[in-house]
This record gives C-alpha cells, sequence and structure tokens, in this order.
C-alpha cells in the first residue's frame, strides 16, 4: 500500500501500486481522468524524484531504493 500526500490540501489518498504509478493516478484522477490505460504515456514525463519521494504535480509520496521497503 502506498500513501500520496496532495501537497496543495494535505490530503492523502493509499494506493495499491507502486510510489510512480500512485502519483501519476492521484494527479490525473485531479484533473477527472480515470482512463488508466493511458497514465503512463501521459503523465510519465510529470515525475521528480528526490532522494526518498517521488512527485506528480503537487503530489508526493514516500519510496526508498536503497531497501527492499516503502515508507
Amino acid at each position: 500500500m502506498v500513501t500520496v500526500l496532495n501537497l496543495s490540501n494535505l490530503t492523502e489518498q493509499v494506493y495499491t501500486c507502486s510510489p510512480e504509478e500512485a502519483v501519476i493516478a492521484a494527479y490525473a484522477q485531479s484533473t477527472g481522468d480515470f482512463n488508466t490505460w493511458d497514465y503512463d504515456a501521459r503523465y510519465s514525463r510529470l515525475l521528480e524524484w528526490g532522494e526518498h519521494c517521488v512527485l506528480c504535480g503537487d503530489f508526493s509520496s514516500f519510496y526508498c531504493e536503497c531497501h527492499n521497503h516503502v515508507f
């Protein structure tokens, strides 16, 4: 399970996918796009990575590639 935080209003959403897929889904759904099959092609270019987080627009999730766990 991955928790996504909307940084503009501090609401949380929970997804059952990778952190990258989760922030893309949260971003896309916030714009009214529920066509999940096209998310990667449409939104993957918007991803930004920090040391332990991934962002898409105002949506952020923690992740860690150095260990086998997700925050």
